[in-house]
């Protein structure tokens, strides 16, 4: 069929009938969605803290390092929420730059914060060979912390059109991953960069994959 030519009634009909079962979302959709994901995001962390408690040795650690490490933590969390939850310009999402910028940037840097400054800040008291086993623990509570976050956001772009959502699914997990990464980091007395990679880093990964499967079944 030439691009002059009409498309038949019935692909005509095919079509309209597609088009009438997608969910239309109502105005401002998005922006009710992501402000009542803050809000469950926030009374989740501050739920688990007060349920872990912060590590007993704060003013044991020195200042600066320990400043690097929250902040670094605190802004990867932030920029992965952001990018992987716009809309963009054009309300499909954030460009495929900003996405990838996220994804496959953020985790290599977090890697060098936890291996180089984390170890000389929140893991002075660094821990023996032996307790690397003992990361699983930790492994284990990231992953608890960060799955009710990673379905706070998928419930935000829920029936909202994405033309990269395999891309948008990974920097969610990121950000769900890293933001309990920062609150086990305030809580855990371990140290080492192997305990904080195996324990704290490495958990980020499978989110990832479960984020982008998760966008990409929807």
């Amino acid at each position: 069929m030439s691009i002059t030519e009409r498309p038949s009634v019935g692909a005509r009909d095919r079509f309209l009938q597609a088009a009438a079962r997608q969910t239309v979302s109502r105005p401002r959709t998005w922006l009710r969605r992501v402000f009542l994901a803050c809000f469950g995001a926030t009374a989740w962390l501050v739920t688990m803290l007060s349920i872990l408690g912060p590590r007993p040795d704060w003013r044991d650690l020195p200042a600066p390092a320990v400043a690097a490490t929250i902040v670094g933590l605190l802004a990867a969390a932030l920029l992965a929420s952001a990018i992987g939850l716009a809309r963009g310009r054009s309300m499909v999402g954030t460009t495929t730059e900003s996405l990838s910028l996220a994804a496959w940037g953020a985790p290599p840097l977090l890697l060098l914060l936890v291996s180089v400054i984390d170890p000389q800040g929140t893991s002075t008291a660094a821990a023996p060979d032996a307790l690397l086993l003992h990361a699983w623990p930790c492994g284990l509570l990231t992953l608890l912390i960060a799955l009710p976050l990673l379905g706070i956001a998928l419930l935000v772009l829920r029936g909202l059109t994405l033309s990269r959502p395999g891309l948008a699914g990974a920097c969610l997990g990121l950000a769900a991953a890293t933001w309990a990464h920062l609150l086990i980091r305030v809580h855990c007395p371990l140290g080492g960069a192997g305990h904080a990679i195996l324990g704290h880093l490495l958990p980020l990964l499978p989110l990832m994959l479960l984020g982008a499967w998760a966008m990409r079944r929807r």
